[in-house]
């Protein structure tokens, strides 16, 4: 059993994955995501009591370009390579789309690969993760970065939840054809990724659905279906909204929350469970 594995058997709680952008253009975090700034977030976030480290180096915002794999590959490693360094325990997952870079940081060790294109960029990405018997998050989108905002990947049908738990489900498949060990399999609804706003509103209430798939990974920190509701542009001034988000979705026994403030969240989640 891995130490992931080990961790999701003992815990009370949602795990938290706290997210490391190394992009330099985080829709959240913006220029403070550089690679200078990486190591130092990343450490910080372990203090603040991160379970994993999510770590990317591409952005997949609205209308994000794609960037060749060995420049990704540049932002990533190096800050892969410190923090084995640093905090050698540390459970680091990779937030990449890209076979070459999921190759490359599995070189040094990281236990899971989040692939948000639902294996559909790199066909061979599932083959690369069977190979290190990783972990890996099969997420939930449509289209691409530049055109996941065109209207013609927004129809789901009459039940946009049934529909995409039948999408994730042929990635699955796909990735347990491959040799990928079905616990190590995660699935994330990825909330904003070809969707309205009165989408992801429907999957979030209705997560518990999508259970059936296996474990659960959810990324709704300061997205912009909660920015649309509360009226609130500002990403950084989301934090309410996704602490309420945060303790929903522990009540629905949701395994892993992926989220930028750690220790609030964490605060919020260890209040929750004395309550319990």
């Amino acid at each position: 059993m891995s130490r992931l594995n080990e961790m999701l058997r003992d815990r009370t709680r949602p795990l938290l994955m706290g997210i490391v952008n190394v992009t330099g253009d985080s829709f959240s975090e913006g220029r403070s995501s550089s690679p200078s700034t990486a190591v130092d977030r990343a450490l910080a976030l372990l203090d603040d009591g991160a379970d994993i480290l999510d770590i990317g180096g591409e952005s997949t915002r609205p209308g994000a370009a794609v960037i060749p794999a060995d420049e990704e590959a540049q932002r990533v490693v190096p800050v892969v390579r410190e923090l084995r360094k640093l905090r050698p325990s540390a459970i680091l997952s990779a937030d990449t789309r890209k076979a070459e870079v999921a190759r490359a940081v599995l070189d040094y060790g990281v236990e899971m690969i989040n692939d948000v294109s639902m294996l559909r960029f790199s066909p061979e990405m599932a083959d690369v993760v069977a190979a290190s018997r990783a972990a890996l998050i099969v997420a939930h989108s449509r289209g691409t970065p530049q055109t996941m905002k065109n209207p013609e990947f927004h129809d789901y049908g009459d039940d946009p939840v049934a529909t995409v738990v039948a999408e994730l489900a042929v990635a699955k498949e796909k990735a347990l054809r491959a040799g990928v060990i079905e616990e190590n399999i995660f699935v994330d609804p990825d909330f904003g990724f070809a969707k309205t706003p009165e989408q992801d509103w429907e999957i979030l209430k209705r997560i518990d659905e999508l259970h059936q798939l296996g474990p659960v990974v959810a990324g709704m920190s300061r997205k912009s279906f909660l920015g649309s509701f509360l009226e609130q542009p500002d990403p950084l001034q989301r934090l309410g909204g996704t602490i309420s988000a945060a303790l929903y979705l522990a009540n629905r026994e949701v395994e892993i929350l992926r989220v930028h403030d750690v220790r609030q969240v964490r605060d919020a989640l260890s209040v929750w469970d004395k309550l319990r």
